[in-house]
């Protein structure tokens, strides 16, 4: 199958209304597929490298991996160091970044904003900081791995301590190195609750806020957080996503990133803020177990294979557009869409 064939099964089968893919070589080959439009509702337009997606938890590795392996280079982050010792004691900054924290996948922390009638104002991103730092552990630190939105929102929190400014700015300052200046969050008391992010694609009609949302963050508990935070919130473009990409298969195959290598080869089932390859993942039959990288709920994900000739691999589609249901379908095309790139990286081009 095509990387081409493989993205109009995506949007053939209802998975999702678009889909935006690239693939790029260690050495100089790349392949860009475009595919469908931006939305289900009238007047879309069809998808193109700019078009600009909630790129969800690859805020994770795009913002708060990267800070948090420039904090260590600093001397601002230890990851050894306890954090919080009398709310979560022994749980150390490489436990917030390899999951492994004893904490759980998520929890609802935005209804606490929402009551208070915070929700996408600093009051309530503090609201969601406090109520994700009583969130009580299920397990001793270094027991068991589980994926946990909690304990990056408090990993966000803790980088803006030690750091000194708002996510968003340490963010937009450290992602020079990508080149992608239109990466960035969408900042709710400075953008405004109905942001004008152009050429947008919208994801879910969201049962609590009553409409299709277009540039505000699908993530409940970002919303609530203003936009910006730990585990999610960034937007960006294919061309954003690829210039990011290609920084982490620098950063993997050659010199000058030490701290950032160090991450991704970290132990334990999860790299330090990097998904792993498993044998049940989508990236199964694909990519070298040596790849990383990480997915977004909203139907994106980045992967780096440091494996000769050294490829990058993105795919970003809204499939939470109009709804999150159906979860297997995005697993199924990210899985199609990474063989059918390996095979296109394995063939020559």
């Amino acid at each position: 199958m095509s990387v081409e064939r493989a993205l109009s099964e995506a949007i053939e089968d209802g998975t999702t209304p678009g889909a935006a893919a690239v693939v790029v070589t260690g050495d100089g080959r790349r392949h860009a597929v475009l595919a469908g439009r931006q939305h289900r509702l009238a007047g879309a337009r069809a998808i193109d490298e700019h078009t600009v997606w909630d790129l969800a938890s690859l805020t994770k590795l795009l913002s708060t991996t990267l800070l948090a392996a420039r904090a260590v280079d600093a001397g601002r982050l230890s990851l050894d160091e306890v954090p919080w010792p009398a709310r979560w004691p022994g749980v150390t900054a490489a436990h917030l970044l390899r999951h492994d924290a004893g904490l759980p996948a998520w929890r609802p922390l935005y209804q606490v904003a929402r009551k208070a009638g915070v929700c996408g104002l600093p009051a309530g991103a503090r609201a969601v900081i406090a109520a994700a730092l009583a969130t009580e552990p299920e397990a001793p630190p270094g027991a068991r791995t589980l994926y946990s939105d909690v304990g990056f929102i408090a990993l966000g929190a803790l980088l803006e301590e030690r750091l000194g400014a708002p996510l968003d700015l340490v963010f937009a300052d450290a992602a020079r190195v990508y080149g992608a200046p239109a990466l960035r969050f969408v900042r709710l008391d400075v953008d405004g609750f109905h942001p004008a992010v152009p050429n947008v694609a919208p994801t879910e009609r969201c049962p609590w806020r009553r409409r299709a949302l277009f540039g505000q963050v699908h993530d409940d508990n970002a919303f609530a957080m203003g936009g910006v935070a730990g585990h999610a919130g960034l937007f960006g473009s294919l061309i954003d996503v690829e210039a990011a990409a290609r920084f982490f298969l620098r950063a993997l195959t050659e010199d000058g990133e030490a701290t950032l290598a160090s991450f991704a080869a970290g132990g334990g089932e999860r790299g330090l803020g990097f998904e792993r390859t498993t044998p049940d993942g989508t990236t199964a039959g694909a990519l070298s177990p040596r790849a990383v990288g990480h997915l977004g709920f909203t139907g994106t994900s980045l992967f780096v294979d440091p494996d000769p000739p050294g490829a990058a691999y993105v795919l970003l589609t809204n499939r939470v557009h109009e709804s999150r249901e159906h979860k297997r379908r995005i697993f199924l095309a990210r899985r199609a869409f990474h063989r059918a790139a390996a095979s296109w990286v394995r063939a020559g081009g």
